[in-house]
């Protein structure tokens, strides 16, 4: 019987530091993004003097840098000063204003009783901690078209009517957002945007050639390599071309070669769609997309699919069909009907 665990040993290794490829690494210095470093931290800085923050809205493509940047922003703040709280949130893993406050509690490290507290209690005990340390707290919404409501905005807003509380910043795909709030909530946040441009082709050529020189072995790939992945990436995103280069070594070792040949590319290009990188899907989510692989379909022949692999009624997987159209995975368009209610097509982005 063959062991296999064994033999690993043998292969030739291409990666090196393999956590520089991934997703959630945060470098310590960030290429051909100076300029919007340098907003983002010019609106965070008033916080450290308890003076107002220039709350500031980020938007832009989808691997453009805005998470990446906030990041390394977040980490230069924890290590310069701890008079400020920085959450982060992603709002598409904490949709609800309560999960938003439990992340807040948890940085907070504040023991909350078993029983359940209603939203305003827990409100109540973050900002006692606020006034009490003297310590506001910079939460950052990533993803923020990911909430359900706007009730925790609207609350936050008022809060710093009253003083000093939080400072904000909203991380979004979606430029469109702030149009969709609330006059009120809009008003009393006073957000400032921020557009991230996609990168050039030359841009990120240069920021896989940053990474692979941290990340992988010397002579494992050559420029000719690193612009074939860039010019495989439909959008310019860096954290695609980024997963290319790092699936495509890992193709390369698996075949026991010592460099990335165009081969390994080619490989795990068709191996899948480059959508399935960029969220976290559920099983629900997923099995959608699965049925929306082979062509648009209308509302009634999506539900009529899923029906049996999904166990829940047709307005949860409605709601699954939403959460997916605002990632902007898939879209819809309105058919025409002499009936009330208007049926849809739906198919991949």
């Amino acid at each position: 019987m063959p062991n296999y665990f064994g033999g690993d040993n043998d292969r030739p290794l291409i990666i090196e530091r393999e956590e520089i490829l991934l997703p959630d690494y945060v470098p310590d210095e960030l290429i051909h993004r100076d300029a919007e470093l340098q907003n983002i931290a010019d609106s965070v800085k008033p916080l450290l003097s308890k003076r107002t923050p220039h709350n500031i809205f980020i938007h832009g493509f989808s691997g453009s840098g805005k998470t990446t940047c906030v990041k390394l922003i977040l980490k230069q703040l924890i290590e310069h000063s701890s008079n400020v709280l920085p959450v982060y949130v992603n709002c598409w893993e904490h949709t609800t204003q309560m999960a938003v406050y439990g992340r807040i509690i948890e940085e907070m490290r504040l023991p909350l009783p078993r029983r359940g507290l209603a939203a305003d209690e827990i409100f109540s005990k973050i900002l006692e901690y606020i006034k009490n340390y003297k310590k506001p707290v910079l939460l950052v919404l990533d993803e923020i078209d990911g909430l359900r409501h706007d009730n925790i905005l609207y609350v936050i807003s008022r809060s710093n009517e009253r003083a000093l509380m939080f400072g904000l910043i909203g991380i979004s795909n979606n430029k469109t957002f702030m149009a969709k709030l609330d006059d009120r909530v809009r008003s009393s946040l006073r957000f400032s945007e921020l557009e991230f441009k996609k990168y050039s082709e030359d841009q990120l050529v240069s920021i896989l050639r940053t990474r692979a020189e941290l990340a992988l072995a010397p002579k494992s790939y050559d420029e000719r390599i690193l612009l074939k992945i860039v010019r495989s990436t439909d959008d310019t995103s860096a954290r695609v071309a980024l997963e290319l280069l790092w699936k495509a070594a890992k193709n390369a070792e698996k075949n026991s070669r010592t460099s990335i040949m165009l081969q390994d590319i080619e490989d795990i290009s068709s191996d899948s769609h480059s959508f399935k990188s960029e969220f976290k899907f559920s099983s629900e989510e997923i099995l959608i997309l699965k049925a929306l692989e082979k062509g648009p379909l209308t509302s009634s022949e999506l539900y009529n699919s899923l029906s049996e692999k999904i166990p829940k009624t047709k307005r949860q997987i409605r709601n699954y069909i939403d959460l997916l159209e605002k990632k902007g995975v898939i879209e819809s368009e309105e058919l025409e009907s002499d009936g009330i209610l208007k049926p849809k097509l739906f198919r991949l982005k």
